[in-house]
């Protein structure tokens, strides 16, 4: 259930590997890139911020030396993107107000709802990927078009499976994969209603 490719892909990025390079890149991106959005970062300087992410991660060995056994894969990244972040802010002597993508204290929050949000993304592409039906049931139903209940519930469970093997690729245990997955399931539930209004 937990696979070693990414740890192995992981390593082998860490060792300059090319392929794996550009595995890891093509995976992981995304998430930091909307993390950054959500800062206030311009696309291009979500991008610069993005790209020294990756060079921290790939020039320090921080990859070499990733350890599945001393925590969780998201929270090393995010711990990088934060330290290039605050390096970025110190060199600027003068930050506007509207600058917010260097604003010192990124919250896990923010990184987290960026981080599940691509894991879904990424689940309804594999779904797509397996040429199943039920990913036009999602796809139109995203869109505001009135699905069959029975098929949008069938639908929404194959998508939490992929999005749970997802999740796993992260993880090196049973515990460590329930832990994650009761954590960022969190950020897929819809907000609470107002418990004062009429339903």
């Amino acid at each position: 259930m937990f696979p070693t490719t990414l740890w192995s892909t992981i390593r082998d990025a860490g060792r300059n590997d090319r392929e794996a390079l550009q595995r890891f890149a093509e995976r992981y991106r995304p998430a930091v890139i909307a993390f950054l959005r959500t800062r206030g970062c311009e696309a291009s300087e979500a991008d610069d911020v993005c790209q020294d992410v990756f060079v921290r991660l790939l020039s320090g060995n921080v990859l070499a030396k990733a350890d599945p056994g001393k925590g969780r894969f998201r929270s090393l990244i995010l711990a990088v993107t934060r330290h290039v972040i605050q390096d970025r802010r110190r060199r600027r002597r003068h930050v506007s107000a509207e600058e917010m993508c260097i604003q010192p204290a990124a919250r896990d929050a923010d990184f987290d709802r960026a981080w599940i949000l691509h894991l879904a993304q990424t689940a309804l592409k594999r779904l797509e990927e397996e040429g199943s039906v039920y990913h036009r049931v999602l796809r139109e139903h995203l869109a505001g078009e009135p699905q069959d209940r029975n098929r949008l519930w069938i639908a929404r469970r194959k998508l939490i499976a992929f999005i749970r093997r997802e999740i796993a690729a992260t993880c090196g245990s049973q515990d460590e994969f329930e832990e994650e997955t009761a954590y960022l399931s969190a950020y897929l539930r819809p907000p609470r209603r107002d418990s004062g209004k009429k339903q």
